[in-house]
């Protein structure tokens, strides 16, 4: 039968020794504004408290353990025993190491003996006994409320871990989805190259090594600085332009202060996907793709502007949406509430707009 348990209390040791210290000193300011009181006796009383409080801060672990007595779980009358004989152990040790003190003190301080000392303490053994019996019902339940508020916030963290966990999953799948889909698009555009420009299909296959080299180094990195997004959706454009040099115009209107803001990795690749797939390969004549980027406000905002044929069929229309969906799938999961994303027409231009709140 395992009696006074020792339960480690999960934070550091001084601060009880602090709190204990704090206790005896508001309770000796209490005792000095007595009247009556001798200077030899409120010395006694310093270290009656003092000990008091201290010892029960040295056993603070012991009284931890009472808190969870593994025996309440298989036999209850068992525990309940080991409980009472554990709390009455704990009592005995403070009452007789605070009362050596207390008395040692007094006896080297006057003329009493040891007997008279004994005499003195026998009519306050049981009111000593239940001041200390409180002391420790009083600590149990500050420990109890300890644990619990603990118990709360390390389930709030797991909840949270868990979330964050989905959420990393969720943006893994998602971006998983991109690299099949960029993989078909450039390999579609090698082989339009093959035969017909062998030199300009060998460069093609440099920078589609180089992109991928770059997704796969970023593979599991939710967030990265726009700078190296950009480097992506530049790469992007040069393995385009193996096509469309001779008529593909390339704005970039990039802050310096946006470059240094986190962005989801493979943020521009299904709009410039988008934007080459339904609108630029679909024009005979020149066609421009335009981005914007910048703070506005401590938000980021992003858009792609691109050239689309005059007019576009249903079908068209509707298969844009797969990349889009992905994108938007993409930021809800990672920004909830705090993005804005949105597609408009204008004219015979395309625009996707991404606006990011409170960036910094």
């Amino acid at each position: 039968m395992e009696i006074i348990r020792k339960q480690t209390l999960g934070f550091q040791k001084k601060y009880v020794y602090i709190i204990a210290l704090v206790i005896s000193v508001i309770i000796l300011i209490q005792v000095s504004t007595t009247n009556g009181r001798q200077f030899q006796v409120f010395l006694g009383h310093i270290i009656l408290f003092i000990s008091n409080y201290m010892v029960w801060a040295f056993l603070i672990e012991y009284i931890n353990g009472l808190t969870q007595i593994q025996h309440f779980k298989v036999d209850k009358v068992k525990g309940t025993f080991v409980f009472i004989i554990s709390i009455l152990a704990l009592v005995a040790i403070n009452l007789i190491i605070t009362n050596v003190l207390y008395y040692s003190y007094i006896i080297l301080t006057s003329e009493i003996s040891v007997n008279e000392a004994l005499n003195r303490f026998k009519p306050f053994i049981v009111k000593s006994a239940l001041s200390r019996l409180l002391d420790i019902g009083v600590i149990i339940v500050l420990l109890r409320i300890v644990q619990t508020y603990r118990t709360l916030q390390d389930k709030k963290l797991q909840v949270v871990s868990l979330k964050n966990d989905l959420h990393q999953t969720q943006l893994l799948a998602l971006q998983s989805q991109l690299n099949p889909h960029f993989l078909f698009n450039a390999l579609h555009t090698l082989n339009t190259l093959i035969g017909y420009d062998n030199a300009k299909a060998q460069s093609m296959v440099i920078k589609i090594t180089h992109l991928l080299r770059k997704i796969l180094s970023h593979k599991e990195t939710p967030l990265i600085t726009f700078q190296e997004e950009l480097e992506y959706f530049e790469i992007y454009l040069d393995i385009e332009q193996e096509r469309f040099n001779d008529r593909l115009n390339v704005i970039l209107d990039v802050d310096d202060a946006a470059l240094d803001i986190k962005v989801p990795t493979l943020l521009l690749q299904p709009l410039v996907e988008n934007a080459f797939k339904h609108g630029i390969s679909q024009i005979e004549d020149e066609a421009e793709i335009k981005l914007v980027a910048r703070l506005q406000n401590n938000d980021m905002l992003i858009s792609i502007k691109n050239t689309i044929p005059k007019s576009t069929n249903i079908t068209q229309e509707n298969s844009t949406k797969i990349g889009l969906n992905n994108l938007q799938q993409r930021l809800e999961t990672m920004f909830s509430v705090d993005y804005e994303f949105s597609t408009t027409k204008e004219n015979n231009e395309f625009v996707a707009t991404i606006l990011i709140k409170d960036v910094n």
